[in-house]
């Protein structure tokens, strides 16, 4: 089984450039997307995107957000998941298989001037542990988690500390998730020295220079660990400011 996610960075920009071709080459049995940034009234116009079950989770915010799941495999059941208290923006869509538990995530971006620091690190990270403790079930939790954990994980760290995406605190966070849930960062352990990122910034060429971040992960339940035959970056995808990453079971 080879699940990939992809910050797409909007669906239906995506399809437009190299979607099919990259669904066509890779062949996912199951495909997780953020930034779909679609509303619940365009879903129908994606109904022949080729997948047999497809979840999707919109904001209320139009052009927005946003998150899916593409399977070919049929899962036992599936759910668009709002946090209580938080704000509808789309951001958890999950199914449930024989195995594990998959969830596709687009954790909330800080922002450039911070405003949203606060409630990501105070609220959204502990809320978020908290449901995927709760699932009762082993996990793959992939996505944009819009924090880069380590400093191997950008190229540029001792200039980013007090950047989004950087933070004492959403960094915190991000370790907070592994350490309560328990989750581990599987392309992490496998690669523990090796640079590789999963965005870069339109601004300055960065794309070509390297300059990137490594903000998208495969998090896994520990005894899912020994089933991990691979995992990957496809840095070399092209479409979105995100590559895809990948594992496969």
């Amino acid at each position: 089984m080879k699940i990939y996610s992809w910050n797409v960075n909007g669906l239906r920009a995506i399809i437009k450039k190299n979607f099919y071709e990259f669904v066509e080459s890779e062949k996912p049995d199951i495909l997780c997307l953020q930034e779909t940034k679609i509303s619940d009234d365009l879903v129908g116009d994606f109904s022949e995107l080729p997948f047999k079950y497809k979840i999707f989770n919109c904001a209320e915010r139009k052009g927005y957000s946003g998150t899916a799941i593409l399977s070919n495999i049929k899962p036992v059941s599936t759910s668009s998941f709002n946090l209580e208290g938080h704000p509808f923006e789309g951001r958890i869509s999950a199914a449930e298989f024989d195995d594990f538990m998959l969830v596709s995530a687009y954790v909330p971006n800080s922002q450039s001037d911070l405003a949203r620091l606060g409630y990501r690190h105070k609220s959204w990270d502990v809320d978020f542990a908290n449901y995927l403790k709760g699932l009762g079930k082993r996990i793959i939790v992939c996505g944009d988690f819009n924090v880069a954990h380590e400093e191997i994980d950008l190229a540029r760290p001792n200039d980013n500390h007090f950047s989004a995406g950087f933070t004492d605190e959403e960094r915190e966070g991000f370790g907070m998730i592994l350490e309560t849930v328990p989750l581990v960062d599987i392309w992490r352990l496998r690669n523990p020295d090796k640079v590789g990122y999963t965005w870069w910034s339109y601004r300055g060429g960065a794309r070509a220079r390297n300059v990137g971040w490594r903000i998208d992960y495969f998090l896994v339940s520990p005894d899912i660990v020994a089933s991990v035959e691979d995992c990957g970056i496809s840095a070399e995808i092209e479409g979105s400011d995100h590559c895809p990453v990948w594992l496969k079971l």
